[in-house]
């Protein structure tokens, strides 16, 4: 039987449908015949209440959507995946999972009418244009990380990277560093490095090496061209690059920090592993969780923004530790 229905239940069962609610609720004074029966029908005709129905007749709901853009699933956004919905589920809230690209987003919104209140879009980067509207939806949007998306008619949790990337270069200046290269993606960090560069202090030459991409291979493929620019540090992407750097270092022979100092940026678990342990900027995991479950609760109607900083953190990859 497909689709059994509470009052279907409640017919096949012979109890009133306050009676079957009370018992699937787990809830009110019912014998345990009575309980046992419904627990066994509904087992056995693989009953699911309608979670839809359910939030519209009550007025409430604590399903919380997740969107994920589904290029960015590097180690960094899965930390904040994970401990979003650990405090949304310690909160008593259920998240739904999506995984979207810019042209299906619309797909998943759409599907979720019902279902969900409350929209967190984590790391979607893509051009307002095709970004939904919020009127046209019946949700609360909640940017995370997400650059100028959802600015006018959403709530936005704004990661600010420059913070610990600054923390970083002034550790490397008074550890001694006079000539930083920085490699990968010229969009990524390397503005937030320029502006460091051009404050009062900042005593050394900064460099760029371009990458395709920001991962391991990438960092080890650069050894080379970063050696012979002559650095005594290098500020990469993403801590993988750092770490394919590492590799290229074992093979050369090269000593971190003694030949080179090197700092990474997500902080991923393996950073703090590696011979010697790597030095790099952290994502602010459970401020954004926390800032996220506050829009929720709040069920704030005017829009705003929080801005969360970075931090960096020092370790034995820079001279002086």
């Amino acid at each position: 039987m497909d689709g059994i229905t509470l009052k279907k239940l409640a017919e096949l069962s012979g109890l009133s449908v306050r009676t079957v609610n009370r018992v699937l609720k787990n809830q009110g004074d019912v014998s345990p015949e009575k309980r046992a029966l419904v627990r066994e029908l509904a087992a056995k005709y693989n009953y699911m209440p309608n979670i839809a129905a359910r939030n519209f007749r009550l007025r409430r709901n604590n399903v919380v959507g997740v969107i994920m853009y589904d290029r960015m699933l590097c180690e960094a956004n899965v930390q904040k995946l994970a401990d979003l919905e650990r405090v949304l589920t310690s909160a008593g809230y259920y998240p739904l999972l999506g995984s979207a690209r810019d042209r299906d987003i619309r797909r998943i919104l759409e599907e979720w009418n019902g279902i969900v209140g409350m929209v967190v879009v984590f790391n979607f980067r893509a051009a307002r244009e095709n970004m939904p509207k919020a009127k046209d939806y019946p949700y609360t949007f909640i940017f995370v990380d997400s650059g100028e998306a959802g600015t006018d008619e959403c709530h936005r949790v704004v990661v600010d990277r420059g913070i610990g990337i600054a923390a970083a270069c002034d550790c490397l200046i008074r550890s001694g560093c006079r000539k930083i290269v920085h490699c990968g993606t010229a969009a990524l960090r390397l503005p937030m490095l320029r502006r460091c560069a051009e404050r009062p202090g900042f005593q050394a030459e900064l460099l760029h090496i371009e990458t395709a991409h920001p991962e391991a291979d990438d960092g080890f493929a650069a050894g080379e061209k970063i050696m012979r620019s002559g650095a005594d540090a290098v500020f990469f992407d993403t801590d993988r690059m750092a770490a394919g750097f590492y590799r290229y270092a074992w093979q050369k022979g090269l000593r971190i920090p003694d030949d080179i100092s090197v700092v990474g940026f997500d902080d991923d678990a393996a950073s703090a592993l590696l011979p010697p342990p790597l030095s790099s900027v952290a994502h602010p995991v459970a401020e954004i969780s926390a800032a996220v479950l506050e829009l929720i609760v709040g069920r704030r109607d005017r829009p705003g923004t929080k801005v969360l900083p970075t931090s960096f953190i020092r370790r034995a990859s820079i001279k002086g530790v």
